[in-house]
């Protein structure tokens, strides 16, 4: 393969084609589905092999007819609300020895029988024989999820008075207006009708009342929600122009792959090369097109692994701090070798004078051939060995991109957003923190449960790479261990070219001034510490239903002395321990089990709470926005730059059929994934990268705090400078 050396271009020309290759390449989610492709009803019809898409006309006729009477229905209820409003007054003189009581708890299990569902808004209502709606009382329920409503016996019993219900609601998600106050919604949670006949005593009790309200499911360690039915019972839902959008940026992404799978079925000749071409161009191949042979040299592969979708921790080597040192280890989890090669990959780096990262070294454990059995075999190489040192800087990047898919992207952001989001929507209702907080938290849930069935379990990275679903499950589980975001800081640069760490805390810094001013305000201080209680059962649910913390068998005789603590004299310094878990820390303990997430605060009432509680809670917050948003963003964007080219990069490589295995060039497509699982790679990272909504700018559902907007829009130029366009910075994790 051409070299850039032997091309002999010059420094300046490579990065005028690199910024000309990042514009021709940069991704529009302005839809463009046509009048007569397929149609997706919501991202949950995805599917890897065939995505259940409406394709014929009857069908789509059909969809259309469907949306068509749904459209109907809620015009009828905008009607209906219209002819029959319900006024926000109580009809009747409310007599408090005239009661409806009762006590809401969490689940449908007796282990939740005792867990309370407090500040749930409660009202009591009638209908009369004219369909007019009268609310008769309001309410909360109390700490300890009971509620007693005062009520109007005499005005019940009125001849007019048709029927009677309790409506118990959930607060919806927060809008923010112009001026910047935000207004929660309240929507129908569960209805308990009540026979007007039975309002004859003092005191009705409706007994206790179970909630199936954002409970935590008991099949898995990992603190996720129960979805039983994706489009019956979610615990959330996606915007209407959620779906909308993504059914035009999908379609034609989708018929790419359904085009590819139907000619390998047929045998019509597909090959890789075909495949790359047919979906829309990434940056590797605009890049191969302009240069030859530049995205396979070291520069290249070393700014990617620094600024790219990899974003490694480049930690000094111990052994050597003049160089910097990545490792991917991989044994630890199950697989298997039966067509995929998995060895765990370390890789040395030295700065160049620009600053940015040169490889010098690659050590590779474990086996490279179909044949091979030893597990601890130990094979390095450094750039003089030609074709073996474009091999192994292959696997890296696959290594790297796998890592980044499941540690970075899906444990770091949507395992770890979700264990947030669960504690967030049970606890947080009249606390100010819940109208800051869930307009960044929504719709994690939804694509988790989605994902969980395409990408991960016995989804496609099963069928791509040598982990088995348990391998993928330890790796996730590994990884949600090391997470907490007391003491978390974005990586620090290593040099003036890391723009990755540049920007990761630019933007830190920019969500934290916001926190912090939305939470000082005085109004805000006053209510939130008012309703403190639910910042400590919000904290309680997170360390209770956290997994237990993890380090590996390595950092721990590397970094801790005999107490546990890290060890001092400087030994430790070659740790990039700033967006790491604090190993100084206590941990918080559990049934003995030391937890990952630390707690937010102790106290239980307002008038306890310190300056610490409260710089806790914003450090806190500051990292579910942090992680929802730029964390997000970043892995997922970046995918189509890094995996868009099958043969650049995979999520795994096969051992293949030549004498050296995953060792061969890349013209061995024996080693590349296979043509199914080629095109199917190249489908769902376009799919990730391309399919976008709910933008922190845009504000499409009018649900981001305009202050935010206000402050990135300030500092757009800075992040145009570290090659980010403020405009593709998501306001949640939704895709």
């Amino acid at each position: 393969m051409e070299t850039t050396k032997k091309r002999r271009v010059d420094k300046e020309q490579i990065a005028e084609v690199c910024q000309e290759c990042i514009q021709r390449t940069k991704i529009s989610h302005n839809p463009k589905r046509s009048f007569f492709h397929p149609r997706l009803k919501n991202l949950n019809r995805i599917e890897i092999h065939r995505s259940k898409t409406h394709g014929g006309i009857f069908q789509r006729f059909a969809l259309h007819c469907v949306e068509f009477y749904e459209g109907l229905v809620r015009l009828s209820h905008k009607v209906h609300r219209f002819i029959f409003p319900r006024r926000n007054k109580i009809y009747g003189q409310p007599s408090p020895h005239h009661l409806v009581t009762g006590h809401l708890t969490f689940g449908r299990r007796k282990e939740d029988a005792d867990s309370p569902v407090f500040n749930m808004h409660v009202e009591l209502w009638a209908r009369t024989i004219w369909g007019g709606y009268r609310k008769l009382s309001e309410g909360k329920s109390d700490r300890n999820g009971q509620f007693s409503l005062p009520y109007n016996l005499f005005y019940v019993h009125r001849l007019y008075i048709a029927r009677v219900w309790l409506a118990v609601y959930q607060t919806d998600h927060e809008h923010f207006n112009k001026l910047g106050q935000h207004s929660p919604t309240f929507r129908d949670f569960k209805r308990i009708k009540i026979s007007k006949g039975d309002l004859v005593g003092i005191e009705y009790c409706c007994r206790q009342v179970q909630l199936s309200y954002w409970e935590y499911r008991k099949d898995t360690p990992l603190p996720r929600v129960v979805i039983r039915d994706h489009d019956k019972d979610a615990p959330d839902e996606y915007s209407p122009g959620y779906n909308e959008t993504l059914e035009k940026q999908f379609i034609p992404i989708e018929l790419i792959k359904l085009r590819h799978i139907e000619m390998i079925r047929m045998n019509q000749g597909l090959t890789y090369e075909q495949i790359v071409e047919d979906y829309p161009e990434n940056l590797t191949v605009c890049m191969e097109k302009k240069i030859p042979g530049i995205t396979r040299g070291d520069d290249w592969f070393g700014e990617r692994m620094m600024n790219g979708m990899y974003a490694c921790d480049f930690d000094r080597d111990p052994k050597n701090p003049n160089l910097y040192w990545v490792h991917h280890h991989w044994g630890s989890y199950e697989k298997t070798y039966h067509h995929y090669a998995m060895p765990d990959v370390d890789m040395w780096f030295e700065l160049k004078d620009n600053g940015l990262p040169r490889p010098v070294k690659i050590t590779l454990t474990g086996p490279l051939t179909a044949k091979e059995k030893d597990q601890k075999q130990k094979r390095t190489f450094t750039p003089g060995d030609g074709e073996k040192w474009l091999a192994a800087k292959r696997i890296c990047r696959v290594s790297a991109g796998l890592y980044a898919e499941l540690a970075h992207h899906f444990a770091g952001t949507h395992v770890n957003t979700e264990q947030f989001a669960i504690a967030c929507f049970r606890n947080l209702r009249l606390n100010p923190i819940s109208g800051l907080l869930k307009s960044f938290l929504r719709s994690v849930v939804l694509v988790n449960h989605t994902a969980d069935r395409i990408l991960i379990g016995k989804g496609y990275i099963t069928t791509a790479c040598a982990l088995t679903p348990k391998g993928i499950d330890q790796v996730v589980y590994n990884v949600m261990g090391t997470l907490d975001w007391k003491g978390y800081r974005p990586m620090q640069p290593i040099s003036a070219a890391h723009t990755y760490a540049k920007a990761c805390n630019l933007y830190w810094d920019i969500v934290f001034d916001f926190v912090s001013g939305f939470i000082d305000d005085p109004i805000n201080r006053g209510s939130i510490l008012e309703q403190w209680f639910e910042i400590y059962c919000f904290s309680e649910d997170l360390v209770n239903h956290s997994v237990p913390a993890f380090l590996c068998h390595y950092l721990q005789n590397a970094l801790l002395d005999g107490n546990g603590k890290m060890k001092g004299n400087g030994s430790t310094d070659w740790y990039q321990h700033h967006h790491r878990m604090d190993l100084n820390d206590e941990r918080p303990e559990i049934d003995g089990i030391k937890r990952a997430v630390s707690k937010i605060t102790d106290k239980k009432n307002g008038h306890e709470v310190t300056d610490e509680d409260i710089s806790q809670l914003k450090q806190a917050c500051t990292y579910m926005i942090y992680q929802a948003t730029f964390g997000h963003t970043w892995s997922n964007s970046k995918q189509y730059d890094d995996i868009g080219e099958v043969l650049y990069c995979s999520l795994g490589l096969r051992f293949g059929n030549g004498p050296d295995g995953v060792m061969g060039p890349e013209s061995d497509h024996s080693i590349a994934p296979d043509l199914t699982r080629s095109t199917q790679m190249m489908w769902w990272s376009n799919m990730l990268s391309r399919t976008g909504y709910g933008f922190i700018m845009a504000n499409e559902d009018g649900d981001v705090p305009p202050e935010l907007r206000k402050n990135l829009e300030k500092h757009r130029q800075e992040f145009a400078d570290l090659n980010i366009d403020i405009d593709i910075i998501q306001s949640r994790t939704n895709i």
